[in-house]
């Protein structure tokens, strides 16, 4: 099975380095097969803020996937915003705003839904479209029958009763039917600063909180830890006790022609998180 560290909502110039230390570090001991970080690395789009966040992305093993979040635009700065939207983005962080990383048993797919404006009074919520779409199936389509297919996206495709006001990424419904005759695996994101784990159209969807930001809401700092294969999937909240990083749950899904549905014997306490094999480097 795959390994994958989940991290989202950095939101550097709010961030708590003890916190990025140590996550860092832990990140570099479980020699996850991918990171994936689910946007918003900054807070307000400014220049010393990317330049933080680069330098943490540097220290994280590879291969790392990166998408932007709605912070990751400028704020009300008229001429930036709806001009040079990604300008900080483009030269502290990547060229590219929607980035793949393909491994040996799996592809991991980032989608940009993150908008400079929106037709809802909140542009914080965001929106993906049929074009992304159309990349997202001829990645996938391209993939080894049985590999991993992973959507990396800031804004969520699935909603618990705590924070059902927040609203679905726009076009969920549509989308959520293409991803599923792409046959996505799992949708991971963010901006939502809550852990959650579930299945949306027979896709299991993760939400990851704030890593290492004083951002919180309602819940401690987590991330991620995941196992996966293209039959079984296993979430582990990770989330800070005050002194490490510890799980706080877990949630176990499995494939049939059917879709993903929740594990028979799904836990809510985790067992042990299965080791890297030894031939698998940083």
């Amino acid at each position: 099975m795959m390994r994958i560290a989940h991290i989202s909502d950095l939101h550097f110039g709010t961030h708590l380095p003890p916190l990025a230390e140590t996550l860092c570090a832990e990140i570099r001991r479980m020699r996850p097969d991918l990171v994936a970080l689910s946007g918003d690395l900054t807070q307000h789009a400014r220049p010393r803020e990317f330049a933080a966040a680069a330098t943490f992305i540097r220290r994280l093993p590879d291969p790392v996937l990166v998408v932007p979040g709605n912070h990751d635009l400028p704020g009300w700065r008229p001429w930036r915003r709806f001009v040079h939207p990604w300008r900080e983005w483009r030269r502290h962080i990547s060229e590219d705003l929607e980035s793949s990383v393909r491994g040996r048993d799996f592809i991991a797919i980032g989608v940009k839904t993150a908008r400079r404006w929106g037709m809802h009074l909140d542009w914080s919520r965001g929106r993906i479209n049929l074009d992304q779409l159309g990349r997202v199936v001829r990645l996938a389509g391209a993939s080894e029958p049985d590999a991993v297919r992973i959507l990396v996206a800031h804004h969520p495709f699935l909603l618990s009763d705590a924070v059902r006001k927040r609203g679905l990424v726009g076009r969920a419904d549509e989308i959520l039917d293409g991803l599923r005759s792409a046959r996505i695996d799992l949708i991971l994101g963010g901006h939502l600063h809550r852990s959650d784990a579930g299945t949306a159209n027979g896709i299991v969807v993760a939400q990851a909180g704030t890593a290492i930001s004083s951002r919180r809401k309602g819940e401690p700092n987590a991330y991620n830890r995941i196992q996966a294969s293209s039959r079984q999937i296993r979430i582990e909240a990770m989330r800070w006790d005050g002194k490490r990083f510890a799980v706080a749950g877990s949630s176990s899904f499995q494939r049939s022609e059917l879709g993903w549905a929740p594990a028979a014997h799904n836990l809510h306490s985790s067992p042990q998180f299965e080791p890297p094999s030894s031939n698998n480097g940083v």
